[in-house]
């Protein structure tokens, strides 16, 4: 008897599994990640805390910048203490500590600054640009210890 040409043929069932659509997606996805990875990395160059912390070296005490709520600056350095300063002022200052501790092979000073909590964003940013003009290169923020949670009762 011959075979109808409309009968199926029973094949043995294929378990293997098909990653030929997996590789295409893969691919899809290292390709968009590829375009859009650049454009993430642009913004602002911010030297952000890491978890642990250095203590600050003993040899040399920082120089304290105080930004009071009203925009007055204060600065503190050696024996000098919270002692009122102008913004040019400032910057020649720093300047002239920079330029004896690179001529003394002393390590770059260390610069905190102390702003109070009610300050304009404005103007903290633009207490660190001059301070970037008096060509310091690392500034610290000084924060206070925070308030204890509120008990539960």
């Amino acid at each position: 008897m011959r075979q109808s040409p409309y009968r199926r043929e029973n094949k043995p069932l294929n378990a293997e599994i098909n990653v030929v659509p997996y590789i295409d997606v893969m691919l899809v996805l290292l390709v968009i990640f590829m375009v859009t990875a650049p454009m993430l990395t642009t913004g602002v160059d911010v030297d952000l805390p890491k978890e642990q912390t250095n203590t600050m070296s003993q040899q040399q005490l920082p120089i304290i910048i105080s930004l009071t709520g009203s925009g007055e600056i204060f600065i503190s350095y050696e024996n000098n203490i919270d002692m009122p300063i102008s913004e040019p002022e400032l910057i020649n200052t720093l300047s002239n500590l920079q330029m004896q501790n690179n001529n003394t092979g002393a390590p770059p000073i260390q610069v905190m600054i102390n702003a109070d909590q009610n300050n304009q964003y404005g103007a903290v940013m633009a207490l660190m640009a001059n301070l970037q003009q008096a060509g310091i290169e690392k500034v610290g923020l000084l924060t206070g210890s925070p308030l204890p949670p509120p008990k539960l009762q």
